[in-house]
């Protein structure tokens, strides 16, 4: 019978330090400022890509209407994004204009409609040249 107290001490002993534990990392927010230092170095490691405008969608490389940049290399872009400078992207898609695009992180790799491979980034500003 002392034994089965024992154990069942024990136990609870050890529930109560994994609960103190988990209230003093949350307290620290060292976990948390990990997460905010890798977003500055995400941020910090912006790129670019220049290319000639299409659409995504009408060209089979997208399954909707999306602005598409090919560059000199013949690589295909998806910009995404919802700022003011995609929605004039989105509207010149059409013109073949020569258009930069800005992003930072790596981009995805996918295989379109056409099965051959695209990048998709997520972008921060365009330019589209007049």
């Amino acid at each position: 019978m002392n034994r089965i107290r024992f154990v069942g001490l024990l136990v609870v002993l050890a529930a109560v330090t994994a609960l103190a534990v988990s209230r003093v990392t949350l307290a620290t927010g060292a976990p948390q400022e990990n997460k905010k230092e890798a977003q500055k170095e995400d941020k910090k490691e912006t790129q670019t890509v220049t290319g000639v405008s299409s659409c995504g969608g009408c060209s089979g490389v997208a399954d909707a209407c999306c602005v598409m940049l090919t560059d000199s290399s013949g690589d295909r872009w998806i910009l995404r994004g919802e700022n003011d400078d995609v929605k004039a992207a989105f509207k010149a898609r059409h013109d073949s204009k020569k258009m930069t695009a800005t992003y930072s992180g790596k981009p995805t790799v996918k295989k379109g409609e056409d099965k051959k491979e695209y990048k998709e980034v997520t972008v921060t500003a365009v330019k589209v040249a007049s």
